[in-house]
């Protein structure tokens, strides 16, 4: 009776009785939907393994076999995504100012706060002037010598891919800034400083849900920070060069946890034998909001279109490889290719899924909300005559709305992105699929950013481009190099 319910569940939420698509629309909606009513899906936390044990149940129904976890423990910190005054707040003087968001992984203040004159920060400054200090930290906009960075070409786009510049390369910049281009956390680790306020040049909007990336340190700051927009780190910034006594609160958790990389296999026509071939399917598993990660369903919708086919029509096996350590501190500090070199011996082609059905987001006279566009959409591909060929005939084929193509291995196409990148390090064929980042780096993305109609497309070329993988010939000798 209990194994009839699960499976008439399992046949509603994953659509196994339609047999028209395994990847519609309101198939997609209807997935997304559910992973959005988790709300981030962190590494190990109770939202990441209830999307996990979703996409699981899924995977297994449509076939896959050699199903693998390996653990990848660390200690998860967090706190509340929609918090009380008393959770988190702060005080200047009479005035209680509105915090954006919060500097994951820094610290926890006691239920009163912590109260300490304002500094503010000053490339240089003695690490022992910080201490007792709640020191105030300045974001500004992506540098206009920064623009030649983000100018790149590419081998094929869309008519309509050019457009108005987005936030996206400016969005990616300050949120980036905090760990990677200041290392302010380098600053504070140890410095004795009470706590932390930063200020970006963000509004309030654009500002809300920004969750700290990338976490390049294991553990946590031990100075508990607040993230603060432009109009309110004018106040800020205006007391701390006063040094007024500002009282800063930031409540949050910590927990041993035991998040898992997984892996399983859909087996092709030679599973089994010494002449199996394996194509790759890797994405995150973990992320702040709906779209960054929903990799897993963008590859969940592909094992159930190829699942469809009976088993002598697939001439190779598909690999699964669901990777927990995008947002995890210290970041892929277990390399799963090493641990596994029997299998990546069988590995000659991989295709990189992330960010599926996105919707940009931008900044106008109106405020800061979605355009109403896609967010482009980027394909990665080895520098192969037949390979780009069959890139943007899938591209065309699918009509799938602001996309570019890009081969990093040409000169001027920027560097490759995405988890694909494991084609480049053993020089087999590949092809990575991401998307600009605008309203994706914080917590607050829901299900309002998703466009089913876009994300069914997105798959369509996906079916196409591994298509195009299942069948190109292997580079000689190139399965067995080393990572």
């Amino acid at each position: 009776m209990a194994k009839t319910l699960i499976a008439a569940v399992l046949c509603l939420l994953l659509s196994a009785c339609e047999q028209k698509s395994s990847y519609d629309a309101p198939t997609l909606q209807r997935w997304n939907e559910l992973k959005a009513e988790l709300g981030p899906t962190f590494a190990g936390s109770p939202a990441w393994q209830a999307h996990m044990d979703f996409v699981e149940a899924g995977l297994v129904e449509a076939g896959v076999v050699a199903v693998e976890t390996i653990p990848a423990p660390y200690t998860r910190w967090w706190a509340a995504d929609k918090p009380s005054n008393a959770e988190r707040a702060l005080q200047i003087g009479d005035a209680v100012l509105p915090v954006a968001s919060y500097w994951a992984y820094s610290g926890s203040t006691p239920a009163k706060g912590v109260t300490a004159p304002l500094l503010m920060y000053k490339k240089g400054l003695p690490r022992e002037a910080l201490r007792g200090r709640i020191v105030v930290f300045q974001v500004s906009p992506a540098p206009a010598g920064m623009a030649a960075m983000f100018s790149i070409g590419n081998q094929f786009a869309t008519e309509d891919f050019a457009g108005p510049p987005g936030i996206s390369n400016d969005q990616w910049y300050q949120g980036n800034y905090v760990t990677r281009f200041g290392r302010f956390d380098e600053v504070l680790k140890g410095s004795g400083a009470a706590g932390a306020i930063v200020v970006f040049s963000m509004s309030a909007d654009r500002l809300a849900g920004l969750y700290t990336f990338p976490l390049f340190n294991l553990g946590i700051v031990g100075v508990p920070g607040l993230y603060v927009d432009a109009a309110v780190g004018a106040d800020v910034l205006a007391a701390a060069k006063q040094g007024a006594v500002a009282t800063l609160t930031l409540l949050a958790q910590t927990a041993d946890v035991t998040p898992y990389f997984y892996t399983a296999v859909l087996p092709g026509r030679d599973y089994g034998t010494a002449q199996d071939e394996e194509v790759l399917l890797v994405t995150h598993s973990d992320g702040p909001n709906l779209t960054q990660e929903n990799g897993t369903l963008g590859i969940l919708a592909l094992v159930r279109e190829f699942a469809q086919r009976p088993q002598a029509e697939r001439p190779r096996s598909l690999r699964v490889l669901l990777d927990p350590q995008h947002y995890s501190p210290g970041r892929h500090l277990i390399d799963w290719y090493e641990m596994h070199p029997q299998v990546m011996q069988r590995v000659v082609a991989v295709l990189g899924v992330e960010h599926i059905g996105q919707l940009e987001y931008g900044e106008s006279e109106q405020g800061y909300g979605l355009t109403g566009r896609a967010e482009p959409w980027l394909i990665y591909a080895r520098n192969d005559k037949a390979m780009i060929a069959a890139a943007i005939d899938a591209i065309n084929t699918s009509g799938v709305p602001r996309t570019e193509l890009r081969v990093p291995e040409k000169k001027g196409q920027g560097r490759w992105t995405g988890l694909a990148e494991v084609a480049l390090k053993r020089d087999i064929n590949g092809y990575a699929t991401l998307s600009n980042m605008s309203g994706y780096w914080g917590t607050t993305a829901g299900i309002e950013s998703f466009d089913a109609e876009l994300g069914s497309l997105q798959i369509d070329t996906l079916v196409l481009l591994l298509d195009v993988l299942m069948l190109a010939p292997a580079q000689e000798g190139a399965a067995a190099a080393p990572l």
